[in-house]
């Protein structure tokens, strides 16, 4: 009979099988399995497997070695074969489904409780038995409470030291990073500063408070009349700055040195304004074409009267107190931008560089008070405190003793000699770093040596193993036990 042989892929399942059975136009559909690879089939995939070959008209079997496929085949009833050949000549004959086996009726519930219950034997009711037994069991509570009932707690106070080195240190603004050679990054700080102050002016200074008046006396230079009119202005020959002004109108008549005199006064403020005779002689404007001017007669009146003003005396003593506090008050200042143990290089402090400086009142003017306001910037450089910190802890931990470690936050350092300048931008020290040392103990070690001994036995051991700066304590719970327990985690230490 003819057969359909389809040799499996191991990447095959059973949508892709059905589709290669479906090119298949013989009554017998033989599935092949890849020899050392398998193909992933369950139970129900060869059941669906076997369905679509019946309804293809066709009889499914297979040659496969998988234990696991040769179950599934014998439940659904489709024939496996050891190879190709054996197929061909051999019978497709289904395999033999296994048969369900009923369970037999069960007994009755009572015979069987009497079966169980059989009758117990003559050496179990033996009253030397039962006393062995209850006190195995005796013995059993007992050794549960030793174990589990007393509590211990050892105070252990380990050895310590002090280590301490002293290492050159250099900070630079051209180094980024710490360096175990001791070379640290400089830092640089600007801090700003700002005062106000005031004194009382001591001087004083003359503020014009009257005008001068006085005649000036206008003369023809031409033949026709010349109208003068009010607020013409005649200045002084000597000073461009001292002017008179006329009060009237005023007319001179035709001809040559004809005149008229007209009352003036001056334009300014002051005792500057009492001119002696003849000083007022140019005339400003067109007039002074045609006309000539001049005062017989001293012109007077002009006043000052004297008030408060700073004196540069003044300006030099405020600026000096204002410089002192910021010298005073910028170590302050630079320690409140800085953390606590950041260092400073002691000079490094810039001098101050004025950003503002405004007096009132302004040079020249009256005022019974000087104030200032200045604002000045101070440059310093340092070494971060995390530098110096992270420097330090690396020195030390490259000399570490073994079986110590070191206690949290005990690392110290101080510079321990003068700062030196011998490289531009680069500052150099010796640096003294130390810190606290504690011996390592092991809690689990602890346990095991004094676990189940009595308290003097456990000190005398902890004392001969271990490195401590004091006796051990050690207290027991119920106070009246005098061992400690045998169970370690039922033993507390604790390090001081």
């Amino acid at each position: 009979m003819k057969t359909q042989i389809i040799q499996l892929e191991p990447h095959d399942d059973h949508i892709s099988i059905r589709d290669k059975m479906n090119w298949s136009k013989t009554p017998r559909v033989l599935l092949i399995w890849p020899r050392r690879r398998r193909v992933d089939l369950s139970t129900l995939d060869l059941k669906l497997l076997q369905r679509h070959a019946i309804n293809l008209g066709s009889e499914l079997g297979l040659v496969t070695k998988s234990n696991r496929v040769i179950r599934a085949a014998a439940e659904l009833g489709i024939p496996v074969f050891a190879n190709n050949l054996a197929a061909q000549r051999e019978a497709w004959q289904p395999q033999k489904r296994s048969q369900y086996k009923r369970p037999s009726q069960r007994k009755n519930l009572r015979q069987k409780g009497a079966e169980f219950n059989r009758s117990e034997a003559n050496w179990r009711k033996h009253p030397i038995v039962r006393l062995g037994f209850s006190t195995l069991a005796a013995l059993a509570v007992l050794t549960l409470a030793i174990t589990f009932f007393p509590k211990a707690e050892i105070t252990i106070e380990p050895e310590r030291r002090l280590q301490t080195v002293t290492i050159p240190v250099r900070a630079s603004a051209q180094v980024q990073d710490v360096f175990l050679s001791g070379s640290v990054p400089a830092q640089t700080l600007t801090v700003y500063l700002t005062n106000h102050r005031s004194l009382a002016a001591s001087g004083q200074m003359a503020v014009p408070a009257e005008v001068a008046r006085g005649t000036v006396i206008f003369r023809n230079l031409t033949d026709l009349p010349v109208k003068i009119p009010a607020g013409t202005i005649i200045r002084s020959s000597t000073d461009e700055e001292i002017r008179f002004t006329t009060l009237e109108d005023g007319e001179i008549a035709g001809g040559v040195d004809e005149n008229i005199a007209i009352s003036v006064k001056a334009l300014i403020f002051g005792e500057r304004g009492n001119l002696e005779p003849d000083m007022l002689q140019a005339i400003e404007g067109e007039l002074g074409l045609w006309l000539a001017a001049t005062n017989p007669e001293a012109t007077t009146g002009g006043g000052d009267s004297f008030v408060s003003a700073p004196t540069t005396r003044d300006r030099e003593e405020l600026r000096d107190l204002v410089m002192a506090y910021f010298y005073a008050h910028v170590d302050e200042e630079i320690q409140k931008e800085m953390d606590a143990k950041d260092l400073v290089f002691p000079e490094s402090l810039t001098e101050a560089e004025i950003l503002a400086e405004d007096y009132e009142p302004s040079e020249g003017e009256p005022g019974d008070r000087l104030e200032l306001t200045m604002r000045v910037s101070f440059h310093v450089e340092f070494a971060r405190e995390t530098d110096l910190a992270q420097l330090a802890q690396s020195s030390l931990s490259a000399s570490l003793p073994q079986g110590y470690s070191p206690i949290p936050e005990s690392l110290q350092f101080n510079p321990v000699s003068a700062f030196e300048y011998n490289l531009p931008g680069t500052t150099s020290w010796q640096m003294r770093v130390e810190q606290e040392l504690s011996a390592n103990i092991s809690a689990i070690k602890v346990a095991g040596w004094v676990q189940g001994r009595t308290p003097e036995i456990a000190r005398q051991r902890l004392e001969e193993n271990l490195e401590l700066a004091s006796v051990p304590k050690i207290s027991i719970t119920p106070s009246w036990w005098s061992w400690l327990p045998i169970a370690p985690f039922r033993i507390d230490v604790i390090l001081k």
